[in-house]
């Protein structure tokens, strides 16, 4: 194709009326994750974008609250002068993919693809004029995140014999209305422990219900009452008012939980059950009329057909930013956006590593991907799953966007480092009890892909109990 190495013009939809996203918090909006109380699990220094480094100075907190992630990413749109080119309160209804001769045939199969064949048409909503608009782009960019869309798994006899008050942790804002109430937080991951651990200053008593609580035996009810330095009590995985336990399996009569894991515990005088169980990805303006081969079935948080996770597999001037999760979100949709840029504007003999050029491979690529269960081929639901696999993905995507070199993987090998340090602080705590971790403060130290800790509260609990 002739590629023209500039990017003309720039449109951002964006359907709220300001920057920000997820971290804007509104009071009571059970429409929107973030709740008054969160701070972040990841420390800053981690979180920033490569173009501006955050944090560091080791007076002020690494693990922050959500008002100043939300300031960051205002200075951020501020020093880069992003909004300019964003149109605030548009809402898009339709994605339509613009084929100028559907039904003729490509003269040799499908091979010939020319990487900027079909334009996009996008349609949407104006909040201030309440008009539509419709408009042909070269290339789009989905970039809508996976919080809006709650995800409620089914827990047989729940509607039976299950008389109290259920709710998702999207709609959680005030931990207070929770005062003197038995709650069942379902769900171990980031939001259940915080929920929990948020929930428990107040409740008579907090449930944590985590798929990765381990087996129950006989030995747990001998151990007794032994804790360790930092208040916590294996044997008993009860913390304070916090107890630990398995997967909830059913609700059986009588409003009785019942938990897997041979878990001798079934209490039968919960209040409250908070499904802390994640968000389906949603994508409402694509649909039948969209001309585009494209599945994603409630339930099962899998987008197909991905070249790379990024690239629609057919059209590839169509990318969805951001669907892979348990990953360091804006380094990793920079990455993302800048090898969708090279990719786009690229004379792709020059670029060092550029996507193949034949649809088929691409798309058997993404039938491979979408079959596999995630990167540990575990289950459907892992598809966009990364945790310790988005190192190696970050390498790619700079060497898509023809930007690998010794700078980056040092950036690269920091994060992870931070990441690692950070994450196995954190998993050392008892979920849903004190958060210590969060008041460890980091320095990078990207020469040497390493860090400096300038204060920790579990490096000195730690040194106590030896």
């Amino acid at each position: 194709g002739h590629h023209h190495n500039k990017i003309e013009s720039i449109t951002v939809l964006e359907k709220d009326n300001d920057t920000g996203g997820i971290w804007r918090h509104v009071e009571n909006d059970e429409t929107k994750p973030m709740y008054r109380g969160l701070r972040t699990n990841l420390p800053r220094e981690l979180m920033a974008f490569r173009e501006k480094p955050w944090g560091g100075d080791g007076i002020s907190d690494s693990y922050v609250t959500h008002k100043a992630v939300n300031s960051y990413l205002q200075e951020y749109a501020t020093d880069f002068d992003l909004k300019r080119h964003i149109s605030f309160g548009c809402t898009v209804t339709q994605l339509t993919i613009l084929d100028d001769e559907p039904n003729v045939p490509k003269s040799n199969g499908d091979d010939n693809d020319d990487i900027s064949c079909s334009k996009i048409a996008l349609t949407w909503k104006d909040d201030s004029s309440s008009t539509s608009t419709t408009k042909e782009f070269d290339a789009v960019l989905i970039c809508n995140g996976h919080y809006a869309a709650p995800f409620i798994p089914s827990l047989p006899g729940m509607n039976e014999h299950f008389h109290g008050q259920v709710l998702h942790s999207i709609q959680y804002d005030d931990p207070n209305v929770f005062t003197d109430k038995t709650v069942l937080c379902v769900g171990g991951r980031a939001s259940g422990s915080d929920l929990a651990r948020e929930i428990s200053h107040v409740a008579k008593k907090v449930y944590l219900s985590d798929s990765t609580c381990s087996v129950w035996s006989e030995d747990d009810e001998k151990k007794g009452d032994e804790e360790d330095a930092l208040g916590q009590n294996s044997a008993q995985r009860q913390c304070g008012n916090v107890v630990w336990v398995p997967k909830t399996e059913k609700v059986d009569e009588g409003s009785v939980m019942r938990f897997g894991g041979g878990c001798t515990i079934a209490p039968d005088d919960v209040d409250v059950i908070v499904f802390c169980s994640g968000y389906d990805y949603n994508f409402p303006f694509i649909n039948e009329k969209s001309n585009l081969d494209f599945q994603c079935i409630p339930g099962e948080r899998r987008v197909s057909p991905l070249y790379e996770q990024l690239w629609h597999a057919r059209h590839t001037n169509l990318a969805f930013i951001g669907l892979p999760h348990s990953v360091v979100p804006f380094p990793f949709f920079e990455l993302q956006a800048e090898a969708f840029a090279a990719q786009l504007l690229g004379d792709t003999a020059s670029l060092s590593d550029p996507l193949p050029s034949s649809v088929s491979e691409r798309m058997s690529e993404a039938l491979i991907d979408k079959e596999k269960g995630g990167p540990n081929g575990s289950r459907v639901q892992d598809t966009h799953f990364l945790g310790g696999h988005q190192w190696d993905y970050c390498r790619l995507m700079a060497k898509r966007g023809g930007a690998y070199d010794e700078e980056i993987e040092n950036y690269i090998a920091t994060n992870k480092a931070i990441y690692d340090h950070a994450g196995s602080e954190r998993k050392a705590l008892f979920p849903g009890g004190p958060d210590t971790y969060r008041s460890t403060r980091y320095k990078r130290d990207n020469s040497n892909q390493s860090f400096e800790i300038l204060s920790s509260k579990v490096e000195e609990a730690s040194a106590v109990s030896v």
